[in-house]
């Protein structure tokens, strides 16, 4: 009988000991080479020739897959590649062409804005482009790009008016009144913008508006919820075809007071006075229309001083169809500026039986001189009429039938410092009215003297703050008969943003 030989225990543990972590290292291994498998991105030859898919990952992506590989350039026309794609794949999606992919979206930069020869630094004449085409956003190079322009301002106003009529007018009390009002107002400018080499281009532009005021109707001062909103064509410093709602050029400049929108604008009116003798300064058809009108106007710059527009207005302002024209011309040599320009506006019925019948007619000009940078000022005169007939009777509407004038001048003085800029203002301005009333050979009249003094400081060159001091008086002297006078006193604090 043959013998064995016993083994150990402890040798057989041993054994079993190495046989395990042998087994446990192979799977290891495998399990890492899988992984490395699918982690491990492809070479660049493959990675040209693999298109990529639409779906999602099952799992979120880790950090580095976030940003996507650089795309191959494409090959040049006619030459092969030697990259092929799988037949089970889906075709490879082409680029988008340049025109799409080159899009940028930026706070209007400073060309955008016409140069200094505007005015000086930070007074009113500067906030004025007289003419000029802006924003100014031409293609840099002989491409073209899609460039979509962020801007706009907003204001805050505190004010205090105090009215002191005198006079004979039974409503006299009505007028005689103190009021604190805050007014404010943000504009939120996007122009987009698409420029085709440095000289075409094809630009539109809306301001979305937001008011302080919740209680004002969308017709009141201020309450439109859209200022700006238009599109243009044209060649930049040579022409351009604009259509939507805009303002005209300006001829009548007022300086640093009388803003729009503010109740100092309307001046010595109050709740008991028969009649409003508004500024006028070839602003029938200059602001922007109400109602369902828009503007559409041809601009041509044959020189670099000499710029014509021709605007008119189309659409209905309240009911009445209506149709104007306001041609304007402006000699622009940067210290000296001329504005010359007239315009003719008309409403009519409806309806065929409607016998509204309104003209507007006017005339105005203005000289302008700019010495930087410490000084600019300006005369400005406008003359205009008013002719209508009672919707009633088609018979003449005496007391809505007038002739009006407007004239006055303002100056902006500055102490020229860039970093601590401070601008001071002037301004006088003066509205006579009469209308047709003739009765007992007595025509109404109506005048109006608009003065005002402001000083503005500009902090961080971003931060207007001004202060404006206005007196107005204005006087009524009617065929009722009425013969009297109010006066209104008023302080106004602005601040200021623009962007």
């Amino acid at each position: 009988m043959k013998a064995y030989r016993t083994i150990p225990m402890r040798t057989l543990r041993a054994f079993a000991n190495l046989l395990s972590t042998a087994l446990t290292i192979l799977l290891l291994g495998s399990t890492v080479s899988a992984l490395a498998a699918e982690t491990t991105p492809p070479a660049p030859e493959a990675a040209a020739s693999t298109p990529e898919t639409e779906s999602a990952p099952a799992t979120a992506p880790a950090a580095e897959e976030l940003t996507p590989p650089p795309a191959a350039a494409p090959a040049p026309a006619g030459v092969a590649t030697t990259a092929t794609a799988e037949p089970a794949k889906s075709p490879a999606v082409e680029p988008d062409p340049a025109s799409i992919l080159e899009i940028g979206m930026q706070r209007l930069p400073g060309y955008a804005y016409p140069g200094d020869e505007r005015g000086i630094a930070y007074g009113s004449m500067g906030l004025t482009f007289h003419g000029l085409q802006w924003p100014y956003m031409p293609a840099r190079g002989k491409g073209s790009r899609f460039v979509v322009g962020i801007s706009g301002w907003g204001w805050v106003d505190t004010s205090y008016q105090k009215f002191a009529p005198w006079g004979d007018n039974t409503n006299i009390d009505k007028s005689r009144a103190e009021y604190w009002i805050q007014q404010a107002r943000l504009v939120l400018r996007i122009t987009p913008t698409y420029s085709l080499g440095s000289d075409w281009f094809v630009q539109g532009q809306a301001e979305f508006v937001a008011t302080e005021d919740q209680t004002i109707q969308r017709l009141d001062t201020g309450g439109a919820d859209t200022d700006d909103l238009w599109l243009r064509i044209g060649q930049w410093n040579k022409w351009d075809f604009q259509i939507g709602r805009y303002e005209g050029w300006e001829v009548f400049h007022l300086g640093m007071g009388l803003d729009l929108n503010t109740f100092e604008r309307i001046g010595a009116y109050g709740q008991g006075d028969v009649y409003n003798p508004v500024f006028y300064g070839l602003t029938d058809s200059q602001y922007r229309p109400q109602g369902a009108a828009g503007n559409v106007a041809f601009h041509y710059y044959p020189l670099p001083y000499l710029r014509f527009e021709l605007l008119s207005t189309l659409g209905s302002i309240g009911a009445a169809p209506t149709y104007s024209a306001r041609p304007v011309a402006i000699l622009d040599f940067g210290w000296l500026k001329l504005k010359a320009g007239t315009e003719y506006q008309h409403f009519t019925g409806r309806l065929a039986s409607d016998l509204v019948n309104e003209t507007h007619k006017g005339v105005g000009g203005g000289v302008q001189f700019v010495f930087l940078p410490h000084l600019e000022f300006g005369f400005s005169a406008a003359q205009g009429s008013v002719w209508k007939v009672n919707p009633g009777d088609g018979r003449l509407d005496r007391k809505g039938s007038v002739s009006r004038t407007s004239m006055g001048g303002f100056l902006n003085l500055s102490n020229g410092s860039f970093n601590y800029p401070v601008v001071f203002g002037l301004g006088s301005f003066y509205t006579g009215y009469e209308d047709q009333f003739l009765q007992g050979n007595k025509v109404n009249e109506y005048w109006q003297l608009q003065n005002f003094v402001a000083v503005q400081y500009v902090a961080f060159q971003q931060l207007y703050i001004k202060l404006v001091g206005d007196y107005a008086r204005g006087h009524w002297d009617t065929a009722e008969p009425l013969v009297y006078d109010d006066e209104m006193y008023s302080v106004r604090l602005r601040f200021a943003l623009y962007f």
